[in-house]
């Protein structure tokens, strides 16, 4: 949700960069989440989320995709 808060500027201006954070999840488990952004060409950009919390999962991470055109939207 925070990404979704930020324009489409502010999404250009990630490309190329990879931020790693730890957070603690609800139910109280450490988990490692990675985010980038994408030229998708044609001005779109792809946000991807990937989430693991250190186990089996850092194999194959839970991930997410959000793709925003130059309007916004």
């Amino acid at each position: 949700m925070e990404w979704r808060r930020l324009g489409h500027a502010e999404w250009r201006a990630m490309l190329d960069d990879k931020e790693l954070r730890q957070v603690v999840g609800e139910d109280g488990r450490q988990y490692s989440v990675v985010s980038w952004a994408l030229d998708d060409g044609d001005g779109r950009i792809r946000m991807s989320v990937a989430v693991d919390d250190g186990g089996w999962s850092a194999l194959v991470p839970l991930v997410r995709d959000v793709t925003m055109d130059p309007v916004g939207s």
